[in-house]
């Protein structure tokens, strides 16, 4: 990794982490599922048995299904606002002019990216084995390495986004609406076997949610298992793939004139 990557990356954190949504997606939002579920349902849930799954407790189910909610929030909320911010300020323009190549700027965004999500996991991680005592047994590689897929697959989404000619306000709008669409689509942050019997038809709608297949994955990842999901999440990575060859033909450096 070249100096001037790593400097890129430096000035990316800072400018993210001085970004109040960054703040709400990394540190507020796992805490705040938890709680208005802890309001809702009673402040012992999560310590109980997770019902589908004998001697699985529901803060462990909770906890695979954060961190991939928050990774697909980082890589389309934060990517798609943070690269049409730049755009707009000039900061691209600048950058594709001076001898760094376009692939060290994208660089610098997924290692970005990558950190977010993994201080938020080891956070909320360390914060819910504080309070609830650690698990039976769990994979914490495992865990990272699921996490890091859908980052993977959220951030080519984010970035394909956010590489298209609009302004702030339109990727705002756009990235809030896809995400939105995904976390209320896979459960709203509730282990969506939940809804079997409270909603039937909800939780049908779940099985089809690229989130909420992903989550799956993570959380069975974190048992050390394979998800029977596996065939869907291996189709969103390839998606992201073929979203990285449209992106880098068509990425916008210079915006609106």
């Amino acid at each position: 990794m070249t100096g001037m990557v790593r400097s890129l990356i430096r000035v990316e954190l800072m400018l993210l982490m001085r970004t109040p949504v960054v703040l709400f997606v990394v540190v507020g939002m796992p805490f705040a599922v938890l709680l208005l579920l802890s309001l809702m349902i009673g402040f012992s849930f999560p310590a109980l048995e997770f019902g589908a799954m004998p001697g699985v407790r529901v803060i462990d189910r909770l906890l695979a299904e954060m961190a991939g909610t928050v990774a697909v929030a980082v890589g389309i909320m934060v990517c798609t606002t943070h690269v049409a911010d730049e755009r707009a300020c000039g900061m691209l323009r600048a950058l594709r002019r001076t001898p760094m190549r376009s692939g060290s700027y994208i660089a610098a965004q997924a290692v970005a990216a990558t950190a977010l999500v993994v201080a938020s996991m080891t956070l909320f991680t360390a914060a819910t084995f504080a309070i609830y005592g650690p698990p039976r047994s769990w994979h914490p590689l495992a865990l990272t390495g699921a996490a890091l897929i859908v980052t993977y697959c959220a951030f080519s989404t984010g970035l394909l986004l956010g590489g298209r000619r609009m302004s702030p306000v339109e990727a705002r709008v756009m990235a809030w609406c896809c995400f939105l669409l995904l976390f209320l689509g896979s459960g709203i942050g509730v282990p969506r076997e939940g809804w079997k019997e409270v909603a039937p038809w909800f939780y049908e709608i779940t099985v089809y949610n690229p989130l909420a297949q992903l989550n799956d994955f993570v959380f069975h990842a974190y048992l050390g298992r394979l998800s029977d999901t596996w065939p869907a999440v291996a189709g969103l990575v390839v998606t992201a793939l073929i979203a990285n060859i449209a992106t880098r033909r068509t990425f916008d450096w210079a915006g609106r004139s």
